[in-house]
């Protein structure tokens, strides 16, 4: 698990710079101390995973925040390749998607995650997904 100052890293694969900075603003304003990673595309995500370049090294997020519908392939090649691999296998996906419809879709694909948030993905949101892995040990830290 990648760890910065002590603190886990969370992955978000969304290919739409708006909804990921509106995350990124989310999370400063709740003063979430974690690394977030974006990944704009499946190829990043894997290079990301797999310390290819520009990463030096391979990544452990302690979640990964995916949305499903990326330009090119799709995200389910990111789930693929964090399932395949021992060392990223047990790490929870929350995919991100685009209205409750677009998750009953995904639901019925029986895919092996942890659960599912719709965009804008809101702070609150975060929370109640976090709070719902707290059981695989995986806490948010904030800065009081």
């Amino acid at each position: 698990m990648n760890r910065t100052a002590g603190h886990v890293e969370l992955l978000v694969v969304q290919d739409d710079p708006a909804e990921a900075l509106l995350m990124r603003e989310e999370f400063a304003e709740h003063r979430l101390i974690n690394r977030v990673q974006i990944a704009y595309d499946v190829r990043r995500a894997l290079a990301y995973l797999d310390g290819e370049p520009p990463f030096s090294q391979p990544a452990v997020p302690a979640v990964v925040l995916l949305d499903v519908n990326l330009p090119g392939r799709d995200g389910r090649a990111v789930l693929r390749h964090l399932r395949a691999k021992p060392e990223t296998a047990a790490v929870p996906v929350i995919l991100l998607t685009d209205s409750p419809e677009a998750e009953r879709i995904l639901r019925a694909e029986n895919l092996p995650v942890q659960g599912y948030a719709t965009k804008p993905l809101d702070f609150a949101c975060l929370v109640s997904v976090v709070r719902s892995l707290e059981v695989l040990g995986f806490q948010v830290s904030r800065v009081s």
